[in-house]
């Protein structure tokens, strides 16, 4: 019994983190306005879905999705990272990743 109150626990501070975590990851992906209805969102869920397919993009390919201008809007948001070295582009934590992932109903294409 006491190993499942102790699991039951566990469970719950993992969930309330959890919560926390993703409620900041909403709360970055505000300000750039790149959720649905504002005015980033059809360039940001570009970006997203293939972040969220591939993992990481190359730069020519991110700015062929939004362009330059709107990429180098996106990139001064801090949800995605430019790798310089590499010249690849990913999401800047991996709990933006999961957070995008679980949300992946908010980044699919209506056309």
């Amino acid at each position: 019994m006491y190993a499942i109150q102790k699991t039951n626990k566990v469970l719950t501070a993992f969930t309330v983190t959890r919560d926390r975590l993703f409620s900041k990851a909403r709360g970055q992906l505000t300000s750039p306005e790149i959720l649905p209805g504002s005015r980033y969102h059809k360039d940001g869920a570009k970006i997203v879905r293939e972040l969220i397919k591939q993992g990481s993009i190359s730069e020519d390919a991110y700015y062929n999705l939004v362009g330059r201008d709107t990429g180098n809007k996106l990139l001064e948001t801090n949800i995605f990272a430019h790798h310089f070295n590499s010249g690849e582009i990913t999401f800047q934590s991996t709990v933006m990743k999961r957070y995008c992932e679980e949300k992946s109903a908010l980044w699919e294409s209506k056309a």
